[in-house]
């Protein structure tokens, strides 16, 4: 068994790259086998849905992480100052879908927001929901109409005659 987990050790750190950074390529490792590593979202940013907000980083930021709780998706992992969050529990995808959201401050008054996952159906679904519930936090849509309330029927409703 320790033959095996010296073998396996040795395997991962065998290759050139990771000699040149051992430390950060170790906690990569690390957190790859933990799950808890962003290497495949930031691989997929090349396919990302992305959209542009004239807002300050930090209003983007902040926003978002509102409008995530506000659709009780879960936020996994968030690094505010490396710009990005992992979100899951996203309704209608599998539960342990990652989706990765992303900020690139392009000056003081203008950031982008990347959506990447390796679920095509997720990253658009976090995108679609994220993006309009932006737009209605900074102005530029209206606020969606509240759900109504419907009141539960009871069989006395159903014969009581209304005068």
């Amino acid at each position: 068994m320790r033959l095996i987990l010296i073998l396996a050790i040795l395997g991962l750190c065998s290759s050139c790259a990771f000699w040149d950074h051992p430390v950060d390529n170790t906690v990569e490792i690390g957190k790859t086998i933990w799950g808890s590593s962003t290497r495949a979202l930031e691989a997929a940013r090349d396919k990302a849905i992305t959209k542009t907000y004239d807002k300050s980083y930090w209003d983007t930021v902040r926003s978002t992480i509102a409008v995530i709780e506000k659709r009780k998706w879960v936020i996994f992992k968030k690094d505010e100052i490396k710009g990005y969050i992992v979100v899951m529990g996203v309704k209608g995808a599998v539960n342990t879908t990652e989706i990765g959201v992303f900020f690139d401050e392009l000056s003081d008054t203008q950031t982008r927001i990347e959506i990447s996952s390796l679920s095509t159906n997720a990253k658009r679904k976090v995108a679609h929901g994220l993006f309009h519930g932006l737009d209605i936090a900074f102005g530029y849509l209206p606020p969606d109409p509240p759900e109504p309330v419907e009141q539960p029927k009871t069989p006395q409703d159903a014969t009581t005659p209304t005068t």
